[in-house]
């Protein structure tokens, strides 16, 4: 389905285009309710818009997959609608692109959906400071393509499995088993209008061992640090909620673990996975 009824010529696919810096671009969005018209004056406010596609198809996998197959510009760009841009993503995002670059994430934050989250976040940004350890920096190295430029060529033929979670950090995978480096901004150009959904953290856990991005030492050392985390987190923002979040989610994501290491040495297929 699209937005976009008469959609401007799109930027030529051959191989010599392929290395400019885009100035159309289709903008795919992986949900199922139909989008606002507010929600499309901000992409179209913010991006230089070939069409806007959105996908019928349950499960964010499965959205994304059938998007990337409908594309027709060189790039594209991956927004979801629970996110709004800020002023200079554009201009950040094609200021990092180059010949070998195949995606571009922009940095995002909670604190307009989220006042916990980002609580959180922050608190442990300073206690990673104070300790001179950024093991204590509560951020798991994994994509996220709610806000991302992606460039068609570098996720040619991919196919990305059912799988709930994760399914960003796969595609991230594929860009740069293609030989295409993945870049993240370095200032936030994004920010998540949604309460964050604890959930899924257990599947974050289970699917994130099978990727290889996760295990069960690392994720017991987590655990362990818990009790310095949560009363530091309350101490440096006042806010009690941070605390809670924060034991819910990484022993919700330590279990995750530790039924999939336990599938693993069963024999499960999914451990597959691992290589996209």
């Amino acid at each position: 389905m699209s937005t976009n009824l008469f959609p401007s010529p799109p930027d030529s696919l051959n191989r010599k285009e392929e290395s400019r810096v885009p100035t159309k671009v289709d903008v795919l969005v992986p949900s199922l309710k139909g989008l606002t018209n507010e929600f499309v004056e901000h992409v179209r406010s913010r991006i230089p818009v070939h069409c806007i596609l959105t996908s019928p198809v349950i499960g964010p996998a499965r959205a994304r997959q059938e998007l990337m197959e409908r594309v027709d510009t060189n790039w594209f760009a991956f927004v979801d609608d629970d996110v709004r841009l800020r002023p200079n993503w554009w201009s950040t995002m094609i200021g990092m692109v180059g010949p070998d670059v195949g995606g571009v994430e922009g940095l995002w934050s909670y604190l307009a959906g989220d006042k916990r989250v980002d609580d959180y976040t922050r608190a442990m940004a300073r206690l990673s400071g104070f300790l001179r350890q950024e093991s204590w920096r509560d951020r798991i190295d994994r994509a996220f393509t709610g806000d991302t430029l992606v460039r068609t060529e570098a996720v040619r033929n991919i196919h990305v499995p059912n799988i709930p979670v994760w399914e960003d950090e796969y595609i991230r995978r594929w860009v740069e088993k293609n030989g295409f480096k993945w870049l993240r901004t370095a200032h936030v150009v994004c920010d998540h209008l949604r309460t964050y959904n604890l959930k899924p953290s257990y599947n974050v856990g289970r699917y994130g061992y099978y990727l290889g991005r996760l295990n069960p030492r690392t994720q017991l050392k987590r655990v362990a640090q818990l009790p310095v985390k949560v009363l530091f987190t309350m101490a440096y923002t006042g806010n009690i909620r941070t605390g809670t979040f924060a034991i819910e989610k990484d022993l919700n994501i330590f279990r995750g673990v530790l039924q999939a290491y336990v599938q693993r040495n069963s024999g499960s297929p999914l451990y597959a996975l691992a290589q996209p």
